[in-house]
C-alpha cells in the first residue's frame, strides 16, 4: 500500500534534515530479493543437504572404477621362534624370523564390474541434475516466500488504512448524530465496521508474521525492511507466446525429468549388472614372498619365491540367486520407465500451468490497474453522495474498503506474475541467477 508522506509539523533546514535522514538510510536499508537468496544460499538446510547428498554420491564412480584397477597388497610379519628339543643328540634352537609378501591382481575380464561403473556413473548424473533442480528450488522458494512477505504487508498496509478511514467516519457519524443529523443506525453501523477492521487487522499482522518467520527460516536471520516492486514497473508477457513450446522446452531441459531419464538409465545397467554374476571373471596374478631368519645356524637363513598367472573363476550355481536378482532388477527398471513417464507428463503440466498463471497474473495486473482508478472515482462519488443524503454512511466504508482492497490486490497481483514467471523458467529448465538479477532489478532501491 503506497501512503503519500505526512508533512513536517515544523521548520528543519536542508543540512538538518540531510543530517538525520543519513543514519537513517544505514539502518534501515531495505534487504532486496538478491540478498535474500543469497543468505539462503549458505543457510537453508534444505540446499545444504542436497549439496552434500551430490558431492556424496559422486564418490561412488571413483568406487566403482577401482574394481577395475590393479589391487596390490604388502604383508610382512615378525616373530621369534624358540624350540626346545628332548632329543639329546639335538640342540635347542631360538632364532628371529621375518615373513613378508608383496601380490598383485589386475582385472583382465569383469564384465559385471564394468556394468557396474555405467550404472554409476548414471546414478552420479542423476545426482548431478538433481542438485541442478534443487538450485532452481532454492531459487524459486527464495522468492515465493520474499513475495509472501510483501503479499502480507500490504494486506497489513490495507487493513491499516480500512481502519484509519472507519475510525474518521465513525467520528464523522457521532458527530452528526449529535447535531441530529443521522440516525442511531448510522452510527452502530460504523462501530460494527470498525470492530471488524480491527479483527481483520490483527490477523493480518499474524499472517504477515508468520510469513516472516517462513523467510527466517530459509536464510536464519530476521528479514529486515524488504524491497517492494516498482511503481511503473515494466512487466511484459513472457516469450515465446506460445505454452506449446514451454511444454517442448520443459522436454528437454526440465532437470527433474533428466534427473528421472538417468535413473532409468542407471535401472536399465543394472540389470547387465545382474547378468553379469554368471559370466566368468579372469585377473593376472603374482605373488613375492620370502622369509628371512636371524640368528640361526643350521639352515639357509633366508629364502624367498614368486609366481605369476592367470586366475579364471566361474560360478556354476548359486542356489538361484542370480536368476532372482535378474528378475528384481528388471522390476526395477520397469518402476524407473514408470517414474520417468509420470514425471514427463508432470512437467508438461507444470510448463503449462505456469505459463497460463503468468499470463492471467499479467491480466490481473492490469485490470487492478485500472480497478484502482475506478474504485477512487466511485468512493468519491459515494462519498459526495453521503453528504447530500442519497448515500450511508455503510455505502461510504463499503466504497473505502473496495478501494483500499483494490490497491492491495494490485500489488498481490505483480508479485504473483514475478514469482509466476520464475515458476515458468523452472519448468522449463532453464531457471538461473541471472532471472533473479532481472527480477530483483524490478524492485525499489
Amino acid at each position: 500500500m503506497r501512503r503519500s508522506p505526512q508533512p513536517f509539523a515544523g521548520f528543519i533546514t536542508i543540512a538538518t534534515l540531510a543530517g538525520l535522514l543519513l543514519p537513517v538510510a544505514s539502518v534501515w536499508a531495505a534487504d532486496d530479493l538478491l540478498s535474500i537468496y543469497e543468505r539462503a544460499r549458505t543457510s537453508d538446510p534444505e540446499f545444504q543437504q542436497a549439496l552434500a547428498d551430490r558431492q556424496a554420491r559422486e564418490e561412488a564412480l571413483p568406487q566403482a572404477r577401482a574394481g577395475l584397477r590393479p589391487q596390490v597388497s604388502l604383508e610382512s610379519a615378525y616373530q621369534t621362534i624358540d624350540t626346545d628339543s628332548d632329543i639329546g643328540t639335538q640342540q635347542d634352537v631360538r632364532y628371529e624370523q621375518l615373513n613378508y609378501g608383496v601380490s598383485l591382481s589386475q582385472p583382465l575380464y569383469r564384465y559385471s564390474q564394468a556394468r557396474r561403473v555405467d550404472q554409476t556413473s548414471a546414478q552420479v548424473e542423476q545426482a548431478r541434475a538433481e542438485f541442478t533442480f534443487a538450485e532452481q528450488a532454492l531459487i524459486l522458494r527464495a522468492a515465493e516466500r520474499y513475495f509472501a512477505v510483501l503479499d502480507a504487508r500490504e494486506a497489513v498496509d490495507a487493513a491499516e488504512a480500512s481502519l484509519q478511514a472507519i475510525e474518521r467516519q465513525l467520528e464523522q457519524a457521532e458527530q452528526r448524530f449529535e447535531v441530529g443529523v443521522i440516525a442511531r443506525t448510522d452510527v452502530e453501523e460504523a462501530k460494527a465496521q470498525s470492530d471488524l477492521a480491527r479483527a481483520s487487522l490483527l490477523q493480518s499482522r499474524d499472517d504477515l508474521e508468520s510469513q516472516r518467520e517462513a523467510l527466517r527460516e530459509l536464510t536464519n536471520q530476521a528479514p529486515a525492511l524488504l524491497a517492494s516492486v516498482r511503481e511503473g514497473a515494466s512487466l511484459n508477457s513472457p516469450e515465446p507466446a506460445d505454452p506449446s513450446q514451454w511444454r517442448d522446452r520443459a522436454q528437454e531441459d526440465n532437470r527433474e525429468l533428466l534427473a528421472a531419464q538417468f535413473a532409468a538409465q542407471a535401472a536399465m545397467e543394472g540389470i547387465d549388472v545382474e547378468r553379469g554374476a554368471r559370466f566368468p571373471q579372469l585377473d593376472i596374478v603374482a605373488n613375492y614372498s620370502g622369509v628371512d631368519q636371524y640368528e640361526r645356524e643350521d639352515s639357509d637363513p633366508s629364502s624367498d619365491q614368486w609366481s605369476a598367472g592367470i586366475e579364471l573363476s566361474m560360478p556354476l550355481y548359486q542356489g538361484g540367486g542370480i536368476r532372482s536378482s535378474v528378475r528384481e532388477a528388471q522390476f526395477r527398471y520397469t518402476e524407473a520407465r514408470e517414474v520417468l513417464e509420470q514425471t514427463r507428463r508432470s512437467v508438461s503440466r507444470d510448463a503449462a500451468n505456469a505459463y497460463r498463471g503468468a499470463l492471467t497474473a499479467l491480466e490481473r495486473v492490469r485490470a487492478l490497474d485500472q480497478a484502482r482508478v475506478s474504485t477512487q472515482a466511485a468512493l468519491d462519488a459515494t462519498e459526495a453522495g453521503f453528504e447530500v443524503g442519497t448515500r450511508t454512511i455503510v455505502d461510504v466504508l463499503n466504497a473505502q474498503r473496495e478501494r483500499f482492497n483494490a490497491e492491495r490486490d494490485y500489488e498481490q497481483a505483480r508479485h504473483a506474475y514475478l514469482v509466476n514467471t520464475l515458476r515458468l523458467k523452472q519448468a522449463a529448465g532453464t531457471l538461473s541467477v541471472a532471472d533473479l538479477r532481472r527480477v530483483n532489478a524490478l524492485l525499489s532501491d
